[in-house]
């Protein structure tokens, strides 16, 4: 699993963060788990808003 952070500010954008996250299909399950265990942090509390957008590579050639 690979995560890239980017600060909103340095982008122009309205938002804090923005991280980007890739992992292999057969990992999906994991990465589930770590996403369910971070949003019960107490960090979490703070998020005023949250867009969730999941993509899929295609695998074709």
């Amino acid at each position: 699993m690979a995560r890239r952070l980017h600060h909103g500010r340095d982008l122009g954008e309205p938002f804090d963060f923005l991280t980007w996250f890739e992992y292999a299909p057969a990992h999906a399950g994991l990465f589930e788990e770590l996403v369910g265990t971070l949003r019960e942090t107490e960090e979490w509390t703070y998020y005023e808003r949250q867009v969730d957008i999941r993509l899929v590579r295609d695998s074709r050639p």
